[in-house]
């Protein structure tokens, strides 16, 4: 069982939906979250769930997950996430730009191959609790990914 999540949480991070701009919805029409400058700082991974629907529509939770992501108030960000796993431990760096509008983000980098890639989703910020959940489309069509965060 852990193989298949460690490797379905592969396939979801690196076989991830490449969305072109001119191809995306229009963002659903929600009332702006209000974020105060305590969103634009760094987090740690919590959590890494997926959504595999055919597999099941229950969320799996990845074991092993660690990493931090920094928000920046200029939209540049940096993602450095580690997924264990098979008796190793799998790094992801990602620096590029993020936008959001309502509770829709969306995430532009470039992969290792030098391709343009976007992943794209909701997110939650809970001030309180200095809390972030990501939810990002997946791939194939359907699936996603469950990211909880914490402030650090």
């Amino acid at each position: 069982m852990l193989t298949r999540v460690f490797l379905l949480c592969a396939a979801l991070l690196l076989f991830r939906t490449t969305v072109v701009d001119a191809q995306q919805p229009a963002p659903a029409k929600t009332k702006a979250p209000t974020l105060s400058a305590s969103f634009f700082t760094s987090y740690t991974y919590l959590s890494y769930s997926i959504v595999d629907q055919g597999t099941s529509a229950r969320p799996m939770e990845a074991k092993g997950v660690g990493g931090t992501l920094t928000l920046h108030p200029d939209g540049t960000y940096q993602k450095r996430l580690q997924l264990s796993g098979n008796g190793g431990t799998m790094n992801f760096s990602q620096d590029g730009r993020f936008t959001f509008s309502g509770d829709q983000i969306i995430f532009r980098y470039t992969d290792s191959k030098g391709q343009a890639r976007t992943d794209q989703g909701s997110f939650r910020f809970q001030p309180k609790a200095r809390t972030l959940t990501l939810t990002l489309v997946g791939y194939p069509a359907g699936n996603k990914g469950i990211y909880t965060l914490r402030a650090d």
